[in-house]
C-alpha cells in the first residue's frame, strides 16, 4: 500500500496542494487542485479547535480520569501557550501565565462556563498552600 506522500507524487497529482493536520488519533489530510479558477485556501486548517481570533484557538478536553474536569488548550498558531481548567486554575503546569484579553474575551464568548481569572493570570498557587509554606518558614 502507497503512503499518502508517496501518492502524491505520481503524475496524476501534479499541481495539487496539501495540508495535513491530526485530530485525535487521526491524520486528516486536505487535497486541492491549485490550477482549478477559484480555488480558496482553507484557513479552518489553520487553527486546532475552536478559532478564537487572529492567531489564536482553542481545543475543549474531556476531564483525565475520575478527578480531572474539563478543560481547554490555548494556542497561538501550532504552539500551545496554556491549558486551563474550567474552574479557572492551571492545567498542564500552565500556572502563572498571563491569557491575553482577546482570548480571555473569546473564551468567555464561546466557553461561557469556563472561570477567567479576574486579573487574567492563572494562579500560582492555591493561596492558602501559599500562607502554610510562608508561616512554616517563619517557624523555623
Amino acid at each position: 500500500m502507497k503512503s499518502f506522500r508517496e501518492w502524491l507524487t505520481e503524475k496524476i497529482n501534479a499541481g495539487k496542494s496539501w495540508y495535513s493536520f491530526g485530530v485525535d488519533e487521526y491524520l486528516v489530510h486536505v487535497l486541492w487542485d491549485v490550477n482549478v479558477a477559484g480555488v480558496f485556501v482553507l484557513h479552518e486548517a489553520q487553527y486546532r479547535g475552536k478559532p478564537l481570533g487572529g492567531q489564536y484557538s482553542a481545543q475543549l478536553h474531556p476531564p483525565h480520569g475520575n478527578q480531572g474536569m474539563q478543560h481547554i488548550h490555548v494556542y497561538a498558531r501550532d504552539n500551545q501557550i496554556f491549558a486551563l481548567n474550567m474552574d479557572g486554575t492551571a492545567h498542564d503546569k500552565s500556572h502563572g501565565v498571563t491569557i491575553p484579553n482577546k482570548v480571555a474575551d473569546a473564551i468567555r464568548q464561546h466557553f461561557p462556563r469556563f472561570t477567567i481569572p479576574a486579573n487574567n493570570i492563572i494562579e500560582n498557587a492555591d493561596s492558602s498552600a501559599e500562607i502554610a509554606a510562608i508561616a512554616s518558614l517563619l517557624e523555623d
